[in-house]
């Protein structure tokens, strides 16, 4: 899966270098822009261990960002999101809810422009993610089990294109792979238990927004 994902995204980044210029049209420096972002993620699914194959379903996420241009070539992007997904354990085939995953990403990105006329910007991202992570065990999940995920540090990196509408406002389409292990522990009735066991929590986002620049 991850490398039907991975693929047509660096296919994206590289037709998008191909097709930009040299110049930046539009004079960006020191400009400040506030936005939101509503974005799809089709998360990797890992193995927690004790036959608990944990499979992540594909979510909406909903967060903020704030943008500063150093540079008409350069800005620096912070964002906040929240995501929750549902998380199914498979066992001989049989698949079982057993729960559901919340994330709060904040990330940090170095955006990288690239224009094609005044009103497009084509960009590369890299970046760098704390994320806040929580897991709520299902009602019908016996009692003495419990997931309890920490908190991690991940990595991305992604493209996109910003249309100006205008000088202040605009359109945003932004594409992200994340690199994200996460330490979970693992309670069982029989008292057994997994500790820190990492599981690849990494993702694929595809998220559009508007902004308002000042």
């Amino acid at each position: 899966m991850k490398k039907k994902i991975i693929a047509p995204f660096f296919i994206v980044a590289a037709l998008m270098l191909v097709v930009s210029q040299v110049s930046f049209a539009q004079d960006m420096e020191g400009k400040i822009g506030i936005g939101a972002r509503v974005a799809y993620v089709n998360y990797s699914d890992d193995d927690l261990g004790y036959g608990i194959d944990m499979e992540f379903d594909e979510a909406a996420m909903y967060g903020g960002n704030l943008t500063y241009f150093v540079h008409s070539y350069l800005s620096l992007e912070l964002s906040v999101d929240y995501v929750e997904t549902d998380v199914d354990s498979e066992v001989l085939g049989v698949s079982v809810g057993i729960g559901e995953f919340e994330q709060i990403p904040v990330l940090l990105s170095l955006r990288t422009h690239l224009s094609t006329n005044p009103k497009v910007s084509p960009y590369l991202t890299i970046g760098i993610g704390y994320y806040l992570n929580d897991f709520d065990m299902d009602d019908s999940i016996p009692a003495g089990y419990d997931i309890d995920p920490d908190d991690s540090i991940g990595y991305h990196l992604g493209a996109g294109i910003e249309y100006f509408f205008n000088e202040h406002f605009a359109f945003n389409l932004d594409l992200k792979y994340i690199w994200n292990n996460v330490d979970f522990d693992a309670k069982f009735p029989d008292g057994s238990s997994i500790n820190d066991k990492k599981v690849d929590v990494d993702a694929f986002i595809s998220g559009v927004g508007l902004k308002f620049y000042f």
